[in-house]
């Protein structure tokens, strides 16, 4: 007799989850569709080349671009900002206009100096890594030559160091150069 109350306890509860779940389920889809009546709020508006407008006129926040006399008197030009003989540089080029062959025959030099300083960093990193795997590969090192290699170690990374500021400053002349091309109207064949 206790074994058929208990079966019957167990069929009860049993009968009471899958009610108590049942209504639960029912109790998330309505959740769901009042959740779907609601409002939502407005999607914020995401402009891409496809959607601009070509014909109306954009407006944009905040003061008027300045007159030309103005703009030179608030601002030095980026010339005056340079060194003497960059300034001479310049101003040589201004005055004889180049062809896109001289151009080209300008680009064509930059870029083979900043490949060649590309690849010496890389062979100088590469070096850096296998003299480190090596120091590292013998545990006895750092007891008998830890001076040694720390004076090696600055020296690789301060010619590490030096080679990507001339790497850097290679591309900001061919980048330079580039410019005064295109502001010079060198065709666009000419210019890369």
């Amino acid at each position: 007799m206790k074994r058929i109350k208990f079966m019957l306890a167990v069929g009860a509860v049993a009968v009471a989850c899958v009610l108590g779940a049942s209504a639960q389920s029912e109790s998330l889809g309505d959740a769901a569709r009042a959740a779907r009546k609601e409002p939502r709020p407005p999607a914020k508006k995401v402009y891409t080349n496809d959607n601009l407008p070509t014909t109306a006129s954009i407006s944009v926040v905040g003061a008027p671009p300045a007159e030309e006399g103005e703009q030179k008197s608030a601002a030095k030009p980026p010339e005056a900002r340079q060194p003497a003989p960059a300034k001479e540089a310049k101003a040589e080029e201004k005055k004889a206009p180049q062809s896109d062959q001289a151009w080209q025959s300008k680009f064509e030099d930059q870029k083979k100096t900043v490949a060649a300083l590309e690849k010496e960093l890389d062979l100088l990193q590469r070096e850096y890594k296998l003299q480190v795997a090596n120091y590292y590969a013998d545990a006895g090192n750092a007891l008998r030559d830890s001076k040694a290699w720390a004076e090696q170690d600055a020296k690789f990374r301060s010619e590490i160091a030096d080679k990507q500021k001339q790497l850097d400053e290679a591309k900001s002349h061919l980048q330079d150069t580039e410019e005064q091309a295109r502001q010079a109207g060198a065709s666009s064949s000419g210019v890369q």
